[in-house]
């Protein structure tokens, strides 16, 4: 006699998902997993799940001590992304430390990084095949499901090393992930409950840039908001998208801004500190930018040892702001998304106890000048 076999709600939940994105892998078998999630409005790690057990073996949770070993394996490529940007940095960990409570890690050198780790809920070492072949990599994952960050051997990496180095981390007994709602982004602040003049005070009082957030919390005020209520003189809107223009007067095309300063850079040589995150991550990139590629509404930077795709329509609004500092003012180029969500950082390239560069300096007066008159 012919058993039925019995299926859960969620099993069979799961097995239609891997079902239709089979299914939208021979419809486009160019998306990348990341889009692939967003048109089936589920997590990446969610149809990384819906892989082979033997593709995607689950790390345990050691996060600190993995990234820590991996200065032994030599070169890596280090991604991470936000929905508006990817930030792709090629190079070695160095002295990846980790604070006394473990919540934040930092590595500095040819990877940049500053780690959240109270974000990393899932870790899993990902065999995939490619174009190239097969390629190899770790990935890390928040609670949502959502990645944080990717790290990928390269034909440079010690193989041998990473091999024994990521078999340490394998977990033997892996639970499977229970996935959480996605997170909400953070409110705006209505400008009317805020003390403009005393929000401008404190800024005028800043003596370190990373002081900033501080400011920001002592005021419970967003990032965009403040930046709304300092004045031009702190931080002024360069670049608004059609749907902001509306409200905030601008004459400029959209791809404008990011057009006109990258290709400004790229001209110049002009040295800078790339910043792209995400709750679980910053990473940070230091140097020229040299060959730049748009592509409809992608932005490139297509450089050894350094790529950068940003999808400028995702992009709303670019900002110029001015911060003090014990070194004078640090001036940065901020974009938005549409959420009020701050996607990408750009500074002129310095270390602590330097005043910033001048080269920078005159770079973003041009450019403010060319889009604000």
């Amino acid at each position: 006699m012919l058993q039925m076999t019995q299926t859960t709600p969620g099993e069979t939940h799961f097995s239609a998902l891997c079902e239709r994105w089979a299914e939208l892998r021979q419809e486009q078998p160019q998306l990348r997993i990341r889009n692939a999630a967003q048109q089936l409005q589920v997590s990446e790690l969610e149809l990384l799940l819906c892989r082979s057990a033997e593709t995607r073996l689950a790390l345990r949770p050691e996060f600190p001590a993995l990234l820590q070993a991996m200065e032994a394996v030599g070169e890596v490529m280090v991604l991470a992304r936000n929905e508006a940007v990817v930030h792709e940095v090629t190079g070695q960990f160095k002295d990846f430390t980790t604070s006394s409570s473990g919540a934040m890690g930092l590595a500095l050198g040819q990877i940049d990084v500053r780690v959240f780790f109270n974000q990393w809920r899932y870790g899993f070492r990902v065999f995939e095949e490619v174009r190239s072949g097969l390629r190899e990599s770790l990935q890390f994952f928040d609670g949502a499901g959502q990645a944080i960050q990717k790290i990928y051997r390269t034909d440079n990496t010690d193989g041998v090393i990473w091999a024994a180095m990521v078999g340490r981390f394998i977990d033997p007994e892996p639970v499977a992930p229970v996935i959480a709602p996605p997170r909400q982004p953070a409110s705006r602040t209505a400008p009317e409950n805020i003390d403009a003049e005393s929000l401008r005070d404190g800024w005028l009082n800043l003596r370190d840039v990373h002081h900033f957030n501080a400011l920001l919390k002592r005021h419970s005020v967003d990032r965009l908001t403040a930046l709304e209520l300092v004045g031009n003189e702190h931080a002024r809107l360069l670049q608004a998208s059609a749907t902001v223009a509306s409200d905030k007067k601008t004459t400029a095309p959209e791809s404008l801004m990011p057009d006109l300063l990258f290709h400004r850079l790229s001209q110049s040589h002009c040295p800078v500190m790339v910043f792209v995150g995400n709750p679980g991550l910053v990473q940070i990139f230091t140097g020229s930018l040299n060959k730049i590629v748009p592509i409809k509404d992608w932005l490139n930077v297509l450089d050894p040892g350094f790529n950068l795709h940003a999808n400028t329509a995702l992009i709303h609004q670019w900002w110029r702001v001015r911060r003090p500092s014990s070194d004078g003012i640090v001036t940065s180029i901020e974009g938005y998304d549409a959420r009020g969500e701050l996607v990408i950082t750009l500074f002129g390239a310095r270390k602590p106890g330097q005043p910033e560069n001048a080269d920078w300096r005159t770079e973003i007066e041009t450019l403010e000048d060319a889009l604000c008159g």
